[in-house]
C-alpha cells in the first residue's frame, strides 16, 4: 500500500490546458447545433453535387419501370382529378396501390415530399443525417459523435447504390427511419403521451415511405431493444417504469397504424392475391427460392470493411446474381462500433449490438439456413420479403449509431485534458484500431492467397457462351483455352481491387489510429480528434460513394417518358389504339424482352407484360403455366382470350401474320384474338389449377366457346351456334370504369378479358348487382339474362374509402393532440418563468 502511494505521489501533475483545447465546448449549444447543422447540409449538398449541379437527373432503371407502369394512371388522375386506383397498361392491369398511390391525408413527410421537386435526393438525405445526428445526441449528449454517426449512416455506399438503382422508396424509408428509433428511444426514457404520440407519428411517416420491407427491419432493431430494456429493467427494479413505457409504445404503434389505414389496408387486401400472399387467400409467403435471392455470401461480408473485395459492381465474383455495390461501411466506423460494445455499458449499446449481429446473419439468407430456415417458417412476415442482403442497410445504421457512441465513450474516458500517461480505456482503443489496421495490411499483402476470385459456376458459364456463338462443344479444348485466359486476366485485376482497397482502408486506419494516439498522449483535445475522425469517415464513405453515384450514371433528359423512347413500330400501334377507339380495344406483347420484368411497352399501350414486385398470384400462374407451352413456343389460346392482337418481335412468327416490319423490329397480327368481352355458350368446371392450365393449352380448346370455371355457379349459360344473336360493345374503359353495351337472344355468360380482382371491382347490369364469376383462371365472367343491356364495372373498394376516414381522423387526433401537449408544456413553462421572476423582484417601500 505504501509503495502504491509512492507511485502515484511521485507521477508528475497534469500539465495546464491550452485555451484551444476547450474552445468547442465554451461555444453556446446553439452555436455547435448550427455548426453541425451546416457541415451535415454541406455533406448532403457536396456529395449530391453531380445532381444539384451538373443540369442531370437521377434516373435508375427501376424508376423508368415505375413511370411506364404508372403512366396511364397518371394520365388518368390528370385527366380527371380521381385517383386511378387501379393501373391497366401493365400485366393486363393490376391494383395500383405499389405503383401509384398517394396518401390522401397530409402528414410531415409531405414537407420533403414538397422539396424533392427543387432538391432531390437532399430532400429527404437531409433528414436522414439529422434524425440519425439527434439520436446519437439524444443517447449521448455529444454533437460531434452524432454528426460523425449522420456521415457514417448517409454515406454508407449502399445509399448511392439504391439511388441510382432508382429504389427511391427503399431510399426514403432510410431516411426516415432514424426518426422512428428516436421516438422509440424518447418513449422509454420518458414514457408519457407526448412522446407516444411523436412515436405515432414517426411510425406513420416511415410507413408512408412506401417500402414496408425497410420499416420491417427497423422495427425488429426496436424489437430486440425492447427485450434488452425489459431484461434490464426486471433485473433492476424498474419493471413499473418499462411497464409505462410499453404501454405508451403500444399506443403509439396503434394510433400509427391507424394514420396509414390508407394507404395501408388496400395494400394489406392486396397482398393476399398476389405472389407474396400465398396462394391468393393471403395464407403463407413467398417461395424460399425465390425470397433467398441475393443472398450475402460469408465471404462477401468483408466488403463491410474493404469496398471492392469483390469486385464492386463493374466485375462482381461473388455468389449472388449481380450486385449493384457493396455495403461498405469502412474500418473506423467498424472500428469505433467495436470499441462501443467492448468498453460502452449500456441497454442501448448491448441491443444495437445483438440486433447488428443477428440481422448480419439474416443477410446469409439461404447461405446460413440452419437460422433463416427457422424464422422463414415460424417469425412473423419474415417470409414476405425478397433479397435478404437488404437487412445490411440495417446493419450499417446499427453500425453507424454504435461508432457514434464509441467515438463519445473513448472522449469521456479519456476526459478533456492532458494526461502524461496512458490510461487502460487507451490500451484498449489502440488494440481495436491496431488489430483492424493489422487485419487490412494482413489482406493487401495476402491478397493473392486468400480467394480464388472466380464466381461459382463462373467457367462453365462462359464456356456455353463462347461454345453456342462458335458453334462448338463447350468442352473443346480451344473454348477452354479461351475461357481459362480470360478467368486468369480477371483474378488477376480482382485481386488488385481487393489489394488497393485493403491498402486504402489501412491508410485510413492508420491516420484514425494516429489520432486516437494524439489525443490519449494529451496533443490533441478531444473535440478535433472527433472532429477529424468525422471528415475521416466522410471522406473515406463519400470516396466510395462516388464510384457509384456520378456524372456518368446522370440522365440530361427532364422527362422521364424521354428515356424511354417513342419507336416507330409503337407509332404504329398507338394509331392502332385510336383506329380501334382508344384503350380497351386490345393489348400487345412484346417479345422482345423478358415479358416478367419488361415494363416498356405499358407506357404506350396496354401489354401483357410489366414490371412489378408484387404481382398478383393469378397473373403470375398465367406467365409461369398459360403464357407459354412445355416446348417453349406460345400458346395462342392465352394471347386470344387475353385480347392480344399484336406481338412485337425481331421477325415472323408461324400463325402470325405480319402488319408492320421496319429494318429491326416487326409487328404481328394475332388472327385468333377475341374482342375485350365475349359471349360463351358452354362452361366447364375444372377444380384443379393443374388441369385448368393444361386445358388452356390445348389446341382443341377455343376459349371463344367455352369458360371454365373452379366451382360450379347458379346460373346456366345458353349455347351459340349460328341463328344466336350475340352482340358486345365496348362504350368506356377507364381505370376505374368499364362498360359494355351487350345483347344476347339468351341467358349466357360474359367472358371479359380483364385480370379477376374481387377486393374492389364490382359489377351490374342495368343498375342491379351481379356477381363476377373467375373463369379461365384469371379472368371475370359475368351473367347476363335475355335482352340488350348495359354492363358496368366499377372499381370502387371499400378499402380505399375507409382506409382515407381512419387515416384522416386518427392524424387529426395525433397532430391535434401533440400541438395541444406542446401548447400546455409551453404555457406552464411561461407561468413558471413568470412566478420565479415575481419571486425574485424585490419588494418596494
Amino acid at each position: 500500500m505504501a509503495k502504491k502511494k509512492q507511485r502515484r505521489a511521485s507521477a508528475p501533475a497534469r500539465r495546464p490546458v491550452p485555451a484551444w483545447f476547450e474552445a468547442w465546448s465554451r461555444l453556446p449549444a446553439r452555436v455547435q447545433d448550427g455548426i453541425c447543422v451546416v457541415f451535415l447540409l454541406v455533406v448532403s449538398i457536396g456529395f449530391f453535387a453531380p445532381v444539384h449541379f451538373s443540369g442531370k437527373q437521377l434516373v435508375g432503371s427501376d424508376t423508368l419501370h415505375w413511370q411506364a407502369m404508372a403512366k396511364a394512371m397518371m394520365d388518368y388522375e390528370e385527366a380527371t382529378g380521381e385517383p386511378a386506383l387501379w393501373a391497366p397498361n401493365g400485366f393486363a392491369g393490376m391494383p395500383g396501390y405499389m405503383i401509384r398511390y398517394d396518401e390522401v391525408v397530409p402528414q410531415l413527410d409531405d414537407l420533403p415530399a414538397w422539396l424533392r421537386q427543387y432538391a432531390w435526393p437532399t430532400s429527404h438525405f437531409i433528414f436522414l443525417l439529422l434524425g440519425t445526428f439527434l439520436l446519437v445526441v439524444f443517447l449521448t449528449g455529444d454533437r460531434l459523435a452524432g454528426v460523425l454517426a449522420a456521415c457514417a449512416y448517409g454515406l454508407t455506399t449502399y445509399l448511392p447504390v439504391i439511388l441510382v438503382a432508382g429504389h427511391n422508396t427503399k431510399f426514403v424509408a432510410l431516411c426516415f427511419a432514424p426518426w422512428l428509433v428516436l421516438a422509440f428511444a424518447f418513449v422509454l426514457r420518458r414514457p408519457k403521451l407526448l412522446p407516444a404520440l411523436l412515436f405515432a407519428a414517426a411510425l406513420a411517416v416511415n410507413l408512408r415511405a412506401g417500402h414496408v420491407q425497410i420499416t420491417y427491419y427497423v422495427a425488429f432493431l426496436l424489437g430486440v431493444w425492447w427485450l434488452v430494456e425489459g431484461i434490464g429493467a426486471l433485473r433492476e427494479g424498474q419493471g413499473k417504469r418499462f411497464a409505462a413505457a410499453t404501454a405508451f409504445l403500444a399506443v403509439g404503434a396503434v394510433l400509427g397504424l391507424l394514420m396509414v389505414a390508407q394507404p395501408y389496408l388496400a395494400n394489406f387486401e392486396y397482398k393476399a392475391y398476389t405472389i407474396r400472399g400465398g396462394a391468393g387467400d393471403g395464407a403463407g409467403g413467398l417461395d424460399w427460392t425465390y425470397a433467398m435471392r441475393w443472398s450475402q455470401g460469408f465471404a462477401e461480408l468483408l466488403t463491410l470493411f474493404v469496398a471492392d473485395a469483390f469486385g464492386g459492381a463493374a466485375d462482381y465474383w461473388g455468389p449472388k446474381p449481380f450486385t449493384g455495390g457493396p455495403h461498405y461501411v469502412g474500418g473506423i466506423v467498424l472500428a469505433l462500433a467495436v470499441l462501443a460494445v467492448i468498453r460502452v455499458r449500456r441497454r442501448s449499446v448491448r441491443a444495437f449490438a445483438i440486433a447488428a449481429l443477428l440481422m448480419t446473419l439474416f443477410a446469409l439468407g439461404e447461405h446460413f439456413p440452419a437460422l433463416n430456415r427457422l424464422m422463414f417458417a415460424y417469425f412473423p412476415l419474415f417470409d414476405a420479403f425478397r433479397v435478404p442482403e437488404t437487412w445490411l442497410a440495417a446493419v450499417a445504421f446499427a453500425l453507424a449509431v454504435l461508432a457514434g457512441v464509441g467515438l463519445h465513450g473513448m472522449c469521456k474516458e479519456a476526459g478533456p485534458a492532458r494526461k502524461p500517461y496512458r490510461p487502460p480505456e487507451a490500451r484498449t482503443a489502440y488494440l481495436v484500431f491496431g488489430g483492424a489496421a493489422a487485419l487490412a495490411l494482413l489482406l493487401f499483402l495476402g491478397k493473392d492467397a486468400l480467394f480464388d476470385y472466380e464466381k461459382p459456376g463462373e467457367f462453365e458459364q462462359i464456356a456455353a457462351q463462347v461454345a453456342r456463338r462458335n458453334d462448338v462443344a463447350a468442352d473443346d479444348p480451344r473454348v477452354v483455352q479461351a475461357v481459362s485466359e480470360y478467368l486468369a486476366e480477371a483474378r488477376a485485376r480482382r485481386a488488385d481491387m481487393m489489394g488497393d482497397d485493403a491498402f486504402r482502408t489501412f491508410l485510413f486506419l492508420v491516420l484514425a489510429g494516429g489520432l486516437v494516439v494524439a489525443f490519449h498522449a494529451g496533443k490533441l483535445p478531444a473535440w478535433t480528434m472527433q472532429a477529424s475522425l468525422v471528415l475521416l469517415v466522410t471522406v473515406d464513405l463519400a470516396g466510395v460513394g462516388r464510384r457509384y453515384l456520378n456524372e456518368e450514371v446522370l440522365r440530361p433528359e427532364t422527362d422521364l417518358a424521354a428515356q424511354i423512347p417513342l419507336l416507330p413500330f409503337d407509332q404504329f400501334l398507338q394509331a392502332k389504339v385510336q383506329e380501334a377507339g382508344g384503350p380497351g380495344h386490345f393489348r400487345v406483347l412484346s417479345l422482345l424482352g423478358d415479358p416478367t420484368t419488361n415494363a416498356r411497352p405499358a407506357l404506350y399501350y396496354e401489354t401483357l407484360s410489366g414490371y412489378h414486385g408484387a404481382k398478383l398470384r393469378l397473373y403470375q400462374d398465367f406467365l409461369d403455366h398459360i403464357l407459354f407451352r412445355e416446348n417453349g413456343s406460345l400458346n395462342q389460346n392465352a394471347l386470344s382470350m387475353m385480347n392480344t392482337r399484336y406481338l412485337v418481335g425481331l421477325g415472323p412468327l408461324e400463325g402470325y401474320r405480319v402488319v408492320y416490319r421496319d429494318d429491326r423490329f416487326a409487328v404481328l397480327e394475332n388472327p385468333k384474338a377475341l374482342p375485350r368481352a365475349f359471349f360463351v355458350g358452354e362452361t366447364e368446371v375444372i377444380p384443379s389449377d393443374e388441369e385448368t392450365f393444361a386445358r388452356l393449352k390445348d389446341p382443341a380448346f377455343d376459349p371463344a366457346r367455352t369458360a371454365l370455371l373452379p366451382a360450379p355457379i347458379d346460373f346456366e349459360t345458353t349455347p351459340i351456334d349460328s341463328t344466336s344473336t350475340v352482340r358486345v360493345e365496348l362504350v368506356r374503359h377507364t381505370p376505374r370504369e368499364i362498360v359494355f353495351e351487350v345483347e344476347t337472344d339468351a341467358p349466357r355468360l360474359l367472358v371479359v378479358g380483364e385480370v379477376y380482382y374481387p377486393a374492389g371491382w364490382k359489377a351490374e347490369v342495368d343498375d342491379a348487382p351481379v356477381p363476377i364469376y373467375r373463369a379461365n383462371h384469371l379472368l371475370r365472367a359475368v351473367p347476363v339474362p335475355a335482352g340488350r343491356h348495359t354492363v358496368r364495372m366499377r372499381f370502387d373498394p371499400a378499402s380505399h374509402t375507409v382506409g382515407v376516414w381512419v387515416a384522416g381522423a386518427s392524424t387529426a387526433f395525433v397532430y391535434g393532440g401533440i400541438v395541444l401537449l406542446l401548447g400546455l408544456a409551453w404555457r406552464r413553462r411561461r407561468a413558471s418563468a413568470s412566478t420565479t421572476a415575481a419571486e425574485q423582484e424585490p419588494a418596494r417601500p
